[in-house]
């Protein structure tokens, strides 16, 4: 019956998606966020669903009557190189074939972002697709938090199957990410059903993310809720609260928690005599030597078999018989993946990204744009939220990643073009008020 269901929906979403685009959009991001397809149990789990909405989307763009157009900017100019450093990569691949099967992923989510940069072009259009990543997300947070309360804790939370989710330091992550996009949505609700749904998807979030066990995640989750407080209106109040809540929760969880809990956070704090903390340290090593070795293409992606540590850190082998990891750190599976040249160039993006929010939050600040300010707030943490726990995770290619990037490249074209539009009404005489033009000049240009 869910089969059945689901078919329904996606067929339904693929015609509508003719006409417009942004369904093909919302729908995609649904699937691969949320992945209903995996809650099903028949002939739905292997069906291209992703593909016939992407196909779907394209011709829409084409034959729809919506207004479109593409955006040119620093961002997208850095995707862009960004994929072709890929392609490259791929080439000269210590592995081409892993590699190749990487970089159509890859390629997808990259060309996805420049296809929702396309349709998406107005303010109510972002914030669907926002509510779209935002709700996947705390639905998976509501059934796993609910599931994680009702066990104890006994349990460990993972994501869907067949999804780039499906690990639980993976969707740990995720959670972390989407506390800042639970908190945004809230603040922006009206309907009362919808703030206490929120609500509730946003305590959940705290239960799930602590029962995936990812010492990553947990981190993360802790810098993300303080940086919330700390942005916070009523900040003493929020900090008061926190800390009532940590003195109280010190006092009890050894009470309550289960055993695995207890000595999941003795090996966080006890690193040095854990076994798997030490790996990475060792992992880190090995791929900094492949990115050193060929620092104009790296190693490819997937370049991880006994056969490279043989070549590359034989000692490793030595240290860990018969093992086989991957990097366990973004920055450092870029810059082996991929060399100098690529995590350069990944970097770059990075950094542009965090420098178009600060430019947003100023001009936000400058013309007293409180909703916008709530949307660096919340783009901001996520992006916190996963350079923390991309410190010891694969989060390189992380789809929700590029989302927020997608948000701000859209972000930042709404207002630059609703800009120019006033400078030309400004300049025949036909608006009123102040505009400080060098200022707007210094946002578009930033």
């Amino acid at each position: 019956m869910r089969d059945v269901v689901l078919l329904i929906i996606v067929s339904l979403a693929t015609l509508a998606t003719l006409r417009r685009p942004l369904i093909g959009v919302l729908t995609y991001a649904f699937l691969s966020v949320f992945s209903p397809q995996s809650f099903t149990w028949g002939f739905a789990r292997t069906l291209p669903f992703s593909q016939l909405i992407v196909v779907s989307t394209i011709l829409g763009i084409f034959i729809s009557g919506d207004r479109k157009a593409f955006i040119f900017g620093r961002e997208i100019s850095l995707l862009v190189l960004l994929w072709i450093a890929f392609g490259v990569s791929t080439l000269a691949a210590l592995y081409p074939e892993s590699a190749f099967e990487r970089y159509l992923y890859v390629s997808k989510v990259f060309f996805m972002l420049l296809v929702s940069t396309i349709v998406v072009n107005s303010e109510e259009k972002l914030h669907s697709l926002v509510c779209v990543i935002g709700y996947s997300l705390g639905l998976y947070a509501l059934k796993a938090g609910l599931f994680s309360v009702v066990t104890g804790g006994s349990q460990t939370v993972y994501g869907p199957d067949s999804n780039f989710l499906a690990a639980n330091n993976s969707i740990g992550l995720a959670l972390a990410m989407n506390i800042p996009v639970l908190i945004y949505l809230l603040r922006k609700e009206q309907k009362p059903w919808r703030k206490w749904l929120l609500r509730t998807m946003l305590l959940l979030t705290y239960p799930a993310i602590i029962c995936t066990y990812s010492r990553g995640a947990w981190i993360g989750m802790v810098i993300v809720t303080l940086l919330s407080v700390l942005k916070s209106k009523k900040k003493f109040v929020m900090v008061t609260a926190a800390g009532l809540v940590v003195v109280m929760l010190q006092a009890i969880l050894p009470k309550i928690s289960p055993e695995r809990l207890l000595n999941r956070y003795d090996e966080l704090v006890n690193y040095e005599d854990e076994a798997s903390a030490q790996s990475r340290f060792w992992n880190w090593e090995f791929c900094a030597r492949v990115g050193m070795a060929r620092p104009l293409t790296g190693g490819g992606f997937d370049f991880y078999t006994i056969e490279s540590y043989a070549k590359f850190y034989p000692e490793f082998q030595e240290r860990w018989p018969g093992k086989v990891w991957s990097c366990h750190s973004m920055f450092l599976t870029v810059f082996g993946e991929h060399g100098a040249v690529g995590a350069a160039i990944w970097l770059a993006l990075l950094v542009s990204v965090m420098l178009r929010l600060r430019s947003l939050r100023w001009y936000g600040r400058q013309n007293r744009k409180q909703s916008l300010i709530d949307f660096v707030d919340m783009a901001q943490g996520a992006l916190v939220a996963y350079l923390v726990v991309g410190v010891f995770l694969d989060a390189a290619y992380f789809e929700i990643f590029y989302y927020l990037i997608a948000f701000v490249i859209i972000q930042h074209a709404l207002i630059s073009s609703a800009l120019l539009v006033d400078r030309a009404a400004f300049a025949r005489g036909q608006l009123n008020g102040n505009l400080t033009i060098k200022s707007q000049e210094q946002l578009v240009h930033s």
